[in-house]
């Protein structure tokens, strides 16, 4: 985060209270459409050609300095492999990452490096398609690794996947290792793979038993609906079903008109898996002049642990739609009977009082200053403890709601750079948790606020000279957008969830541009508690890639380089020591120095535990929920403010709200005294008059008090 921000690091960011007359104005518009489509790239033929091997004293380490047992409660990358380049890890709805808990097992699924030789010899322009699955069971200190599909004519691409772990099995040999993804025939997609390998044998060639690899060609007919791009949300939960979100096209060999979705299903049967497919079919919106569905190509999963409850989401609009719910917004359905059947939820009302804090934070419509419509450009979701979907976003601003353009986003002026956000207070990109299961309005909370944006891919997109990586075949393009890439990961058990994204430290760009040219991660975390103290987000910020003294191993190849990361999406166990909360977290960057897209790149590993501290945590005594006082239960935002400040503080009870505002020499500035209710409350801080400067807010139930620093500018 900026540093004028870090004074407040111990308080949310939230989201502004500016009125819109007093917010910076747009100054022209922008198509999204060339940053969409190069996700889905195909990679140029002569990637094959150049690649690199492996170069450089850290790359050439020797495997027991790659493999240095992690120190507790530390963060360390290690380097964990190679890939044939970087076009496998455009997409960061693709999961290649998974941890087993009951396996205690990591794993990665990837192209093999270009030092990897698989057996039995196939076609060298074959090899770059060749998918590897590694597993770990020590959190990353060795690492194991085994071929899964090999084919000389259909090539893998974009793979991802995970553990299938048999009922009752703790033994990692008597588990399997699944892949999907979508493949190529020379230059044309023509297929999808769906491969599987027992874990009792870990070499360089994939299992060559029936159904072991199998791959389903377009216009395939039978039990597996013709689908294509089966690589967005793998999942392998407790009810032995192995899952990933396909699309369903009238020409799958390209991204074409959308008829809808496939859920590619596996369960294992005799020693193979035997694969199925439902679809969902989302009633969106028709553009005008295309006659196509306004929706999405990155379809998203979550399920609970056991899979009984799941959910499925992708971004569009639906027919019927009327003003600010007209946009890019999730389409969500759910199943309680492990997708058996699937019923399409009420949509986030944006024309609702409960959302129109989001809604002032956004730039208005061109046609209509009175409305704004979020495009939600960077997203992920999963399922809490309370079988709850939590689904975490960054959005820009529509400058229309006609449906022919909803790909043309508001711009503002910067220092004479183009920007999706103004980047001036209460004008920046936000991490929002939006959290429902259907049974009633969705909510939000605010995780973080965010310095930068994403920075362009084709030339001629804001920032596309701040993008660090290499332009690209005849246009030039770089492919990759260093956007946010959105990552949520929970506990097993669902009680805490991990947020994880990229940005740059702007202090410290290029001209102190608000591109994403020098990406850490970042990470959060939120409790999910009970009764009155849920959702509750720590104020520990943690920077995962640039490591802050005391809490980890410096290393250069990822700080500031932080590209094409992936998180688990189940964690470590959460262990809880008072207030703080330490987990085991998997996570991967993809990068290579300097960067280049068509060249061999190198994956970085790290599961060090992230420590968090809360200000409370709900303990269950005697089967009921309690928790510590309802002063510490408590936020300000936003922070910095200005005019007005909002508490946000959860009561167990009806009880009196006492809060004074204080100056650095301990000064009464202002007082309040509010009768809350039991439950949510949001309290008014007046902040009128009041200079710029530090200011300490001092909060008091019954005898509970908690005192939090409050920036006002």
């Amino acid at each position: 985060m900026k540093k004028q921000l870090l004074l407040g690091s111990a308080l949310l960011a939230a989201i502004s209270v500016f009125p819109q007359s007093a917010k910076q104005k747009p100054v022209s518009v922008g198509n999204i459409a060339s940053q969409i489509a190069a996700k889905f790239a195909m990679e140029p033929a002569n990637a094959v050609t150049t690649l690199k091997p492996l170069t450089g004293a850290v790359l050439n380490a020797t495997e027991s300095e790659r493999s240095a047992s992690m120190p507790p409660s530390t963060i360390t990358w290690n380097l964990l492999t190679g890939s044939m380049n970087i076009y496998g890890m455009l997409l960061s709805e693709t999961q290649p990452l998974q941890y087993n808990n009951e396996l205690n097992a990591v794993s990665y699924i990837h192209r093999k490096s270009a030092t990897y030789q698989s057996t039995p010899a196939i076609p060298a322009t074959a090899q770059s398609g060749v998918i590897v699955g590694m597993v770990s069971t020590n959190w990353g200190s060795t690492w194991d690794s085994t071929c899964i599909w090999s084919n000389g004519t259909d090539w893998g691409r974009y793979p991802h996947g995970g553990i299938y772990n048999p009922t009752g099995n703790t033994t990692l040999a008597n588990a399997y290792i699944v892949g999907t993804g979508p493949t190529v025939a020379g230059s044309t997609f023509s297929g999808n793979f769906y491969a599987s390998k027992k874990l009792n044998a870990f070499n360089t060639t994939a299992d060559a038993a029936p159904n072991a690899q199998q791959m389903f060609p377009f216009a395939q007919t039978g039990p597996v609906t013709n689908h294509g791009w089966s690589r967005c949300s793998f999942s392998s939960t407790d009810d032995g079903v192995v899952r990933s979100a396909a699309l369903l096209q009238a020409d799958n060999t390209t991204l074409a008109a959308l008829r809808g979705y496939a859920i590619a299903k596996g369960v294992f049967n005799a020693g193979t898996f035997t694969w199925s497919t439902d679809t969902i079919i989302p009633p969106a919106a028709i553009e005008p002049t295309s006659g196509d569905k306004v929706l999405g190509f990155a379809p998203q999963m979550a399920w609970n642990e056991a899979g009984t409850i799941g959910y499925f989401a992708t971004l569009g609009s639906l027919a019927g739609a009327t003003s600010q719910n007209i946009g890019q917004h999730p389409i969500i359905y759910k199943t309680t009977n492990s997708g058996t059947s699937w019923s399409l939820l009420p949509g986030i009302d944006f024309n609702s009082v409960a959302m129109k804090p989001i809604i002032d934070h956004l730039a208005t419509l061109n046609a209509d200053t009175t409305k704004a419509s979020p495009f939600f450009s960077d997203w992920d979701m999963t399922v809490d403890a309370n079988g709850k979907l939590h689904l975490g976003a960054v959005m820009f601003s529509h400058s229309s709601i006609h449906l022919d353009s909803l790909n043309f986003l508001q711009q503002f002026s910067n220092g004479g750079e183009l920007y999706r956000w103004g980047h001036t207070p209460g004008n920046r990109p936000y991490l929002y948790d939006f959290i429902g299961d259907g049974t009633g309005p969705w909510s939000f909370v605010t995780v973080d606020s965010i310095s930068s944006e994403q920075a362009g891919a084709s030339s001629g997109d804001p920032g596309f000279n701040e993008n660090p990586w290499d332009p690209t075949g005849t246009s030039g393009s770089k492919t990759n957008n260093v956007d946010h890439r959105i990552q949520l990961g929970r506990t097993p058990d669902g009680q805490y969830i991990t947020f994880a994204w990229v940005e740059s430290d702007t202090n410290f760009t290029n001209g102190g541009r608000k591109y994403n040219s020098i990406p850490n991660i970042k990470t959060r975390c939120m409790a999910i508690g009970s009764g009155t103290n849920m959702y509750q987000v720590s104020p520990t910020e943690i920077n995962v890639t640039k490591v802050a003294s005391g809490t980890g191993t410096p290393n250069t190849n990822v700080a500031n380089r932080a590209t094409m990361h992936y998180m688990s999406p189940v964690t470590g166990s959460a262990a809880v020591s008072g207030n703080t909360v330490d987990i085991n977290t998997p996570l991967v960057i993809t990068n290579s120095n300097p960067f280049a897209q068509l060249t061999n790149n190198t994956t970085w590993y790290q599961s060090g535990k992230l420590s968090y501290a809360f200000s409370s945590i709900t303990t269950t005594v005697n089967g009921v929920a309690e928790n510590s006082n309802s002063a510490s239960n408590s936020v300000i935002y936003p922070n910095p403010a200005s005019n007005n400040a909002v508490l946000s503080i959860d009561l167990k009870d009806n009880s009196t709200v006492d809060v004074v505002v204080l100056n650095t020499i301990g000064q009464v500035v202002k007082t309040s005294r509010t009768l809350g209710q039991a439950g949510a409350n949001g309290i008014n801080i007046d902040l009128t008059g009041l200079s710029t400067g530090i200011y300490m807010v001092n909060v008091k139930v019954g005898n509970a008090t908690s005192t939090k620093k409050l920036v006002v500018q």
